[in-house]
């Protein structure tokens, strides 16, 4: 049965068992030994007393054991939460106590310099020198069920909210990417997301399997190893930030030759500037994809055809996102919940075989975004003949380099530094990351702190694309009559 995650590998093991389903570094790994090591994990986490339904987390980098827990956890029923490894200990332990995992996968480094000894009911798999996560061993029994993974998004007030994701969601995903890109068996695929990301997750590991292709893994993100994977492994297909896009072909070891394999190239996360898609096509001669999604969609559910090429909106200068995907639903929304007229903005509500119906242990926010006419997005956005403009995103949300910043966990941060009185986060133009974020404070009488004390202060408690870029200080926040900042304001 194919209509799970590890049915995509056994059936890549029943045509071509030999071929290549991993390339990192030196290292090849075939659809049968991942086969065989994700099921040595699966049996690993069954023998440390994890049970399928219960969770674990993933905290690692684009390494081949990302995708091997993650085909052994489905393998044993067990739900993954994936986990930005940037996070400190404070995210990681609010998200236990959402979630209560029992087992995470983390780096060597990551267990012991950040987790130390918090979580102590979790059983940990290490990876790296002197690590406990199996390279091989006895395997377990396959329980596959849903939901397969909990991905954390934030809601519009900032906390956390685990999108459930079954198995037929992100099979959809996958084969959007496979039939989008004409992906054929054998066809690398670059991983040039996060595989922690539901872009690395549908778009690099479940079209990797969907399509029988090899996935190309770098550690990170650093242009040039990424350009010596590209040029090495020939890739015909990726989907990244327009951010990482950019400094992918800024970088002084870039050369159109070393990206010529590229066929097809989706960006997401972030909106494109029309010029930067005309920086892209100069250097890699691929006209770039804009496509629409979000954590609660798994996938994108708009995407721009290979043919023709988005348009331009004459009046904003703004690149269309795309058309709908097959078998989505898209419509805007008025205030009242009824189709917008053509050309007029509205919210975006989607429905379609990628997008979830819950939050885990949300039932207000479930009900709250998950209609029966489709998911609320919360963005605005505006429909031309089918193509769909983004107007604005979610009311405060910073979007840096493609991550998702929620003002709210950064000002809380903020305000337990003692000499804060009053802390605001907004985000303000970049150049390279789209928006940066910015804080502005004002300090309790009597009371002194610069800007290098508080970002310091930031870092031992935020991962790094959430902290303070620029930071000022006032005598007082501008505020509502009824007291309410007006965030406004601050971002000129």
């Amino acid at each position: 049965m194919t209509a799970t995650l590890p049915g995509l590998l056994a059936a890549a093991v029943a045509v071509d068992p030999q071929a290549p389903a991993i390339l990192y570094r030196d290292e090849r790994l075939s659809f049968a030994d991942l086969d065989r090591r994700s099921a040595a994990f699966a049996g690993a986490l069954q023998r440390a007393g994890v049970g399928a339904g219960e969770r674990m987390f993933l905290c690692l980098q684009n390494v081949p054991e990302f995708v091997v827990a993650l085909l052994g956890a489905a393998r044993a029923g067990v739900v993954t939460v994936p986990l930005n490894p940037m996070y400190r200990r404070p995210e990681i332990e609010k998200l236990a106590a959402d979630c209560n995992p029992r087992a995470i996968v983390a780096e060597v480094d990551h267990a012991r310099d950040v987790l130390g000894d918090a979580l102590p009911g979790l059983h940990r798999f290490t990876v790296g020198e002197g690590g406990t996560f199996p390279a091989d061993g006895e395997a377990g029994a396959d329980v596959p069920a849903d939901p397969l993974m909990l991905v954390y998004t934030s809601g519009t007030t900032g906390r956390p909210k685990g999108a459930v994701i079954d198995h037929g969601h992100l099979l959809a995903g996958a084969s959007f990417y496979r039939e989008a890109a004409a992906l054929r068996p054998g066809e690398p695929i670059l991983a040039a997301a996060p595989l922690f990301h539901v872009t690395g997750l549908s778009g690099h590991i479940g079209a990797a399997l969907a399509a029988r292709a090899p996935l190309i893994l770098c550690y990170r993100f650093q242009p040039e190893n990424v350009l010596d994977a590209i040029e090495r492994h020939r890739p015909v297909f990726t989907v990244a930030a327009i951010t990482a896009l950019a400094a992918l072909i800024d970088s002084p070891a870039f050369a159109p030759a070393r990206a010529a394999s590229l066929r097809t190239i989706f960006s997401g996360g972030a909106p494109v500037a029309p010029a930067l898609r005309e920086r892209v096509r100069a250097a890699t001669g691929v006209m770039l994809r804009n496509v629409y999604g979000l954590t609660e969609t798994v996938a994108p559910v708009v995407a721009a055809p290979a043919d023709p090429p988005a348009p331009v909106d004459r009046a904003t200068g703004a690149l269309s996102v795309g058309k709908a995907v097959a078998g989505v639903t898209l419509r805007v929304v008025d205030d009242a919940g009824d189709d917008a007229a053509p050309g007029e903005a509205g919210e975006i509500v989607v429905a379609g075989p990628s997008v979830v119906s819950r939050y885990w242990r949300a039932p207000e926010a479930t009900a709250e975004a998950m209609r029966p006419d489709g998911f609320r997005t919360g963005d605005v956005g505006v429909l031309t003949d089918g193509w769909l403009f983004l107007v604005d995103r979610k009311k405060d949300m910073i979007v840096a380099s493609g991550f998702k910043v929620w003002p709210r966990e950064v000002e809380d941060v903020l305000y337990a530094h003692p000499a804060i009185r009053e802390a605001a986060v907004v985000g303000v133009p970049d150049p390279y990351r789209g928006e940066t974020v910015k804080a502005v404070v004002s300090l309790r009488p009597g009371m002194s702190l610069n800007e290098g004390e508080l970002v310091a202060f930031c870092r031992e408690r935020l991962a790094a694309y959430k902290v303070p870029r620029l930071v000022a200080f006032v005598a007082a926040l501008p505020k509502t009559a009824t007291g309410k900042i007006l965030r406004r304001e601050l971002r000129d």
